[in-house]
């Protein structure tokens, strides 16, 4: 199996001139030189983006929101809230990933080749209309990959999985996709953090409900938690539902090293979750897979999207990693959520 990753240069010219914010260009470029020198560059071919279709963006946000985005980018370098700047490179760069999204989306459930997208700004916290379900500020990102990767695939017919391992609640992809039910959204992150949403029965609305599960974590839960996760809930939901493709919001800031959080996991609980993307694809329990890179402010996040890829091209082996469970009100919600899924999973097949 060979992995196809998208990368564009230009990525880096959204960026504080300053220095001062967390989300800068040195991300992508530490994690592919990372990667260069892992055998995994074997079994990698880098490739560029499409350039930017600007209607990719309105799939799944409002045309109100989009030209404010252009219209803010136009004024160059400044806060659009406490959190998130752009420059007059942010629309642009912003468009090219949103694009690449959609057409990565694609071309991996027709090759069934793995694709992961080395995309900045990020994107899982921008909901239609920019702040997603009462968050303060857009959380460093501007456009939601995710979906429009998700919206790409449902308009062809295909249901999707989608698993968003950043340590944030991904506000904005579950906003866009709360009546979804061509989308399972499975959310794990930290809970009394940004965005403050995600709790445990957050579970979508209308012919959705029940295909939303969120999984919030007490600080310190560490890769025994996650463990017990992918075995009693990912898993499991998964054989349920039956996706065809499987869509992965790689966020590395659950990190033990990242700054903003504090989940304490290592580059075992990235390397299981690596691990589970290539066994779903070996197998062919999923025709096609796309990774979107999320949030990780440390070195630990270079580390950790090393094994990842490594563990997902079967270059790193399968970490072995005890089950701890997570809160009891996490653990006794977990079986009825899971009969909600069978008859959202029955209504739409």
């Amino acid at each position: 199996m060979r992995l196809k990753i998208i990368y564009d240069q230009r990525h880096s010219l959204h960026r504080d001139p300053y220095g001062r914010h967390p989300e800068d260009p040195r991300r992508v470029e530490e994690g592919l030189a990372a990667l260069r020198a892992s055998e995994a560059w074997g079994y990698i071919d880098l490739v560029n983006p499409p350039e930017p279709d600007y209607s990719a963006a309105l799939m799944v946000h409002d045309e109100e929101y989009v030209d404010r985005i252009k219209r803010e980018s136009s004024l160059g370098f400044h806060y659009i809230d406490p959190d998130t700047y752009v420059n007059e490179y942010t629309f642009e760069i912003a468009s090219i990933f949103a694009t690449a999204a959609r057409e990565a989306a694609l071309s991996s459930i027709a090759s069934g080749e793995p694709y992961f997208i080395m995309s900045r700004p990020g994107g899982h916290h921008a909901g239609r209309r920019g702040r997603a379900m009462g968050a303060p500020t857009l959380g460093f990102c501007i456009f939601d990959y995710t979906s429009i990767a998700a919206k790409a695939l449902f308009d062809n017919g295909y249901r999707v999985m989608i698993l968003d391992i950043d340590a944030h609640h991904g506000n904005g992809s579950q906003e866009i996709l709360w009546l979804e039910p061509r989308a399972l959204h499975i959310d794990i992150h930290q809970t009394g953090i940004y965005p403050g949403t995600g709790g445990i029965w957050s579970i979508g609305g209308g012919v959705a409900r029940g295909t939303k599960i969120n999984i919030p974590l007490e600080r310190g839960s560490g890769d025994s938690v996650y463990s017990w996760i992918l075995s009693h809930v990912i898993e499991p939901a998964r054989k349920i539902y039956e996706p065809d493709f499987l869509i992965v919001f790689a966020g590395f800031d659950a990190h033990m090293e990242d700054p903003l959080t504090g989940l304490e996991v290592t580059e075992d609980t990235y390397a299981m979750f690596g691990s589970y993307v290539g066994r779903l694809l070996e197998r062919g329990e999923i025709a096609g897979s796309l990774s979107i890179l999320g949030g990780g402010y440390g070195e630990g996040a270079i580390t950790s999207f090393v094994a990842y890829v490594e563990a997902m091209l079967g270059i790193r082996e399968q970490p072995v990693i005890g089950e701890e469970e997570p809160s009891p009100g996490v653990v006794s919600a977990i079986p009825g959520i899971m009969d909600l899924l069978r008859d959202a999973a029955t209504r739409i097949k």
